[in-house]
């Protein structure tokens, strides 16, 4: 129904993201420009008195004609000719102005992926904030339903406004909430609060980020460090397990890096940021919801990103893209520093389509890591980096199980108290062997 929820569909006119009008929509006739006669009344000397007609016949049904107007009306750019049936996707200029189809403060284009009573009454007490991020802020809140605290995620206003950030925050939340895995935090809400602003809340961990931890640990003076490798691999092995469920799922996270993974006080593991995961194609009707950004969303070069990503090969994105980042944040495990350390983004790009240095080059001449058992650096582990680091996809480790069996070779050597040269590296080769 045109308008079936709380907040209604609104014709809004804007100039230079300044609103100048705003008008609910019902069926009808809506004669827009400065006339105050308009339904539609809008001062800008750009408008004609009455500058073009909105026509609302149904559902989904929009027509816009130019009522010969000094300065046009145009859809997607073009002039129009006549009464033409446009989209909520559509982009309408009357002059100077713009006209924007919303619900609640949202783009209307974006609801056709958003559930039946999704904007629902407030319920959230917001607190303090806990990180602020360039396109949305997470804040410590209070669910008064549900008598816990949650942490809530808030789009900022500026990018509230484009409806490609407004899907990315979306799908995020949705594939996040399909993937139910102890290690991907569980979505308990998605919605709009007072202020129109869209959220997400989920579980509220405290913790550090694996990125800090490592950087805590680079800065780290003294021989005994808190910070052992066993348990960092034990962190690791719990990245890995998350990742296998989104692959087992058809969800390939794309971005993985150290600065998105959460390790809580009591142990918990958590691998964030979602949005821009690419999915398998799906033909069970729901798969529209959580499909693959659009080319303006796909990441920028980083420190993990494969050489696939690279050069722009999104065809190529699979599981293995995922098994190359894990290799790099391995190798950040073992050595301490990014497997890519370029500042630009040529020098990013450069060195993520050459060959890694292995650990050990990579460290010449510097004292051992603080965490290496021995002051030694674990050959086997750095192999398995290397290996899961390989520019041809086909070099890596076939899926997160091979790469997990083969870290926990170590693992069992390391409880065991075996060392790199006696029955731990043999039953690795070994393993290699088979595999």
């Amino acid at each position: 129904m045109l308008n079936s929820i709380s907040h209604p569909l609104e014709a809004v006119i804007c100039r230079d993201g300044r609103p100048l009008a705003r008008c609910v929509l019902r069926r009808g006739r809506y004669v827009i420009g400065q006339d105050r006669r308009n339904e539609i009344v809008v001062d800008d000397p750009s408008v004609s008195a009455t500058h073009a007609q909105l026509t609302v016949e149904g559902d989904g049904e929009f027509f816009i004609e130019d009522l010969t107007s000094a300065n046009g009306t145009r859809i997607n750019g073009h002039p129009t000719h006549g009464a033409t049936q446009v989209t909520l996707e559509c982009h309408l200029e009357l002059g100077s102005a713009t006209l924007e189809f919303q619900r609640g403060g949202l783009p209307a284009s974006v609801f056709q992926f958003l559930p039946a009573g999704f904007l629902g009454a407030q319920r959230y007490a917001v607190g303090e904030i806990v990180v602020q991020g360039s396109t949305s802020t997470i804040y410590e809140a209070r669910d008064h339903a549900l008598n816990r605290d949650v942490a809530m995620k808030v789009m900022l206003s500026e990018s509230q406004a484009k409806p490609g950030y407004v899907l990315r925050f979306i799908r995020e939340a949705q594939i996040a909430a399909q993937l139910q895995h102890p290690g991907i935090l569980p979505v308990y809400d998605l919605g709009l609060d007072e202020q129109q602003r869209l959220y997400s809340t989920t579980r509220f961990v405290e913790g550090d980020s694996l990125a800090g931890i490592l950087d805590a640990l680079a800065s780290e003076t003294d021989a005994e460090s808190p910070h052992s490798l066993a348990a960092l691999i034990g962190v690791f092995q719990k990245v890995c397990d998350a990742i296998a469920c989104a692959h087992s799922q058809g969800v390939v996270h794309s971005t993985l890096r150290p600065e998105i993974i959460t390790v809580g006080r009591f142990g918990e593991v958590f691998v964030g940021s979602w949005g821009l995961s690419r999915l398998s194609t799906r033909d069970d009707g729901d798969a529209r919801r959580v499909q693959a950004p659009d080319a303006s969303a796909e990441p920028t070069l980083s420190r993990y990103c494969a050489p696939e990503q690279a050069e722009g090969a999104l065809d190529d994105i699979d599981a293995r893209t995922d098994i190359h980042a894990l290799g790099g944040i391995l190798y950040r495990i073992l050595t301490l520093r990014d497997p890519i350390s370029g500042e630009t983004e040529s020098e990013l790009l450069e060195q993520a389509l050459s060959p890694r240095d292995p650990p050990a080059a990579a460290l010449a001449g510097q004292p051992p890591c603080p965490h290496w058992p021995g002051e030694k650096l674990p050959e086997s582990l750095a192999s398995i980096a290397m290996k899961a680091l390989s520019l041809a996809r086909d070099d890596r480790h076939a899926t997160v199980r091979k790469l997990q069996e083969e870290v926990a070779v170590w693992q069992d050597g390391a409880a065991s108290g075996s060392t790199e040269s006696g029955g731990l590296w043999k039953g690795f080769t070994g393993l290699l062997g088979r595999h």
